[in-house]
């Protein structure tokens, strides 16, 4: 199956708004939820003031720890990062932290920067495509692996859809940070979450991380076959009783 990878770099304005009463301020690059803990090993985003940092994206793997001019450090252990700019920053966190609360350290230039985060074992979320609507739609492929779901392309009802997100905690096998998942083995959640689509639990088929990609947790998951699911659904997913953010699928009539 074919992957597309989908990093949300909207800023939400309840997120800058935190980012005024701090230095750096941390939360999950899929949910941008203000005030959560994150999991060790997601993908995060640090918001701030950063002057003189130009917008760059990685364009190598494994992923660079300096880019831009630009360094981050959770814990005193440097991170893995996918883009920097001057007022936001996405990095992955260290995957050997235990939960707890960390410093954290960006250096630009001779301009340091400090916050905290809250590292917790599990803590999903999911990536948008479009930050509109509500929920918003999500980042997802139809069965097929190439086709964005959309409103003018939905899944069919029994068919596959693959959701993408970060953050649900422990994995099979370890992956170096900032290193992208191999084809084979495909790496696995220790957790299989438990997935609503418009309130019906729906079967799993595959939890882990997208080979090729950094850090990027994918869920091939079935629509359930009940009649009344049609159109904008919502989704939201559970992993160790911890809640994502809800965003929404299309399915067929």
């Amino acid at each position: 199956m074919r992957m597309r990878i989908f990093l949300n770099f909207a800023l939400p304005l309840i997120v800058l708004a935190a980012a005024a009463q701090a230095q750096v301020v941390v939360v999950s690059s899929a949910s941008f939820r203000p005030n959560q803990p994150v999991a060790a090993g997601s993908i995060a985003a640090a918001f701030g003031t950063f002057p003189g940092v130009e917008s760059v994206k990685a364009e190598i793997k494994p992923l660079p720890k300096e880019l831009g001019g630009v360094r981050v450090a959770v814990n005193g252990i440097e991170c893995p990062l996918f883009y920097v700019s001057n007022s936001q920053i996405n990095f992955q966190m260290p995957a050997a932290l235990q939960p707890g609360i960390y410093e954290v350290r960006v250096t630009a230039g001779s301009s340091v920067q400090t916050g905290a985060v809250s590292v917790m074992s599990a803590a999903p979320g999911l990536y948008t495509f479009f930050n509109t609507g509500s929920p918003p739609q999500g980042a997802v492929l139809n069965e097929d692996g190439v086709t964005v779901n959309s409103e003018s392309t939905p899944e069919r009802r029994g068919r596959l859809v693959s959701l993408f997100g970060t953050g649900p905690g422990r994995f099979t096998q370890a992956v170096a940070d900032g290193a992208p998942a191999p084809l084979t083995p495909l790496i696995r959640t220790v957790t299989d979450p438990v997935v609503y689509i418009a309130g019906v639990p729906a079967q799993v088929e595959f939890s882990g991380l997208t080979p090729t990609a950094v850090g990027l947790w994918q869920i091939n998951v079935r629509i359930p076959d009940f009649t009344f699911i049609r159109g904008r659904v919502p989704v939201v997913v559970f992993v160790d009783g911890v809640d994502s953010n809800e965003v929404s699928i299309h399915v067929a009539p």
